[in-house]
């Protein structure tokens, strides 16, 4: 009788311990699907509101609040806010000519070249036959420029004359790069870099990269090429979690420092030369005084000033005053 007693307590313990164990297994499931649920929503809220891009900015403002080695891209404010130009469709790509003061800025989809003053008028058009997806541009010096061919992967140097109005670059120098085929999401942007006497070239994403070419503008017929194409490994981990994407870049010969745009995550980033970022600018609603977000910016140019400017697709302009200009008027 005795032992039945033991027995019966004895189980109803094993009961009672199992139904705690599932109890408590229950709670850590439960907490850990909370958890999970969380975490995953938070991810979703960061990635759909781009809330790294800001927290960059903020990272940026704090940290370095004043360098006078840099364009304080902090200090900038916004000028010319979405100037719509009627003329165009599809602007992407922007350079600066220092020699004639202007911008230019290439259309992909009608193969044209459009030259605008600092204040986004339109100047010309110039109907260009030989491409097929131009998405960036740069001025090298006096009338030659390098255009950049995503669709085609390729650069191609191109003449344009003070009263060019259409231009053939069916047998203008190119150089294919070779490292992506085809596709959509390869070289955005391009900008020659005086210092160095090289183009710097932007992959949009997937990956996303900075690269340098050296000996094509400059080749000369009938001699041996002496082209280098090679990545900058300097901003590799730069830009790794920094920028979703790279849209668009440009060289900044006051300081020696690149600007790399990025369309997906509405930010600019400035870098000094061994890959540091010292600064960026939100292409956000309320910061730097815009009045919206600057939609899909494409391009971006630096004029003598330090002024920066901004090609939006399809056809919106920007202008960002620092805050040394400024103050002047």
């Amino acid at each position: 009788m005795l032992n039945e007693i033991h027995s019966f307590g004895y189980l109803k313990l094993v009961s009672a311990y199992k139904k705690l164990s599932g109890f408590k297994i229950k709670i850590v499931k439960s907490k850990l699907f909370w958890i999970f649920t969380t975490v995953f929503s938070l991810s979703i809220a960061v990635y759909s509101l781009k809330l790294e891009a800001i927290a960059w900015f903020y990272w940026h403002a704090f940290k370095n609040p004043h360098d006078a080695h840099s364009l304080n891209l902090k200090d900038y404010q916004v000028e010319i806010d979405g100037l719509v130009i009627p003329e165009l469709k599809n602007a992407s790509g922007f350079t600066h000519n220092a020699k004639t003061n202007t911008l230019f800025t290439v259309l992909n989809q009608e193969s044209q070249i459009v030259e605008l003053d600092l204040n986004g008028q339109v100047i010309r058009k110039i109907h260009v036959t030989g491409v097929d997806d131009m998405e960036g541009i740069t001025h090298i010096a006096e009338n030659r420029y390098v255009i950049a061919d995503e669709r085609d992967n390729r650069l191609v140097l191109v003449i344009i004359e003070d009263d060019s109005v259409d231009i053939d670059v069916t047998n203008a120098p190119k150089l294919r790069l070779g490292i992506n085929p085809s596709g959509n999401k390869n070289f955005e942007g391009v900008s020659w870099d005086d210092s160095n006497q090289r183009l710097l070239v932007v992959k949009e994403r997937d990956p996303k990269y900075v690269m340098s070419v050296t000996g094509f503008f400059d080749a000369e017929i009938g001699k041996p090429l002496d082209i280098e194409i090679k990545k900058i490994e300097t901003f590799e981990a730069a830009i790794k979690w920094a920028m979703r994407d790279l849209s668009s870049v440009a060289y900044d010969s006051e300081t020696g420092h690149l600007l790399l745009l990025s369309d997906e995550s509405r930010l600019i980033k400035e870098y000094s030369e061994d890959g540091k970022a010292v600064g960026a600018l939100a292409l956000w609603k309320g910061f730097h005084g815009l009045k919206a977000h600057v939609p899909q910016a494409e391009g971006i140019a630096v004029g003598l000033d330090g002024r920066i400017y901004i090609m939006s697709e399809p056809n919106l302009f920007y202008s960002f005053t620092p805050q040394t200009v400024k103050s002047l008027f």
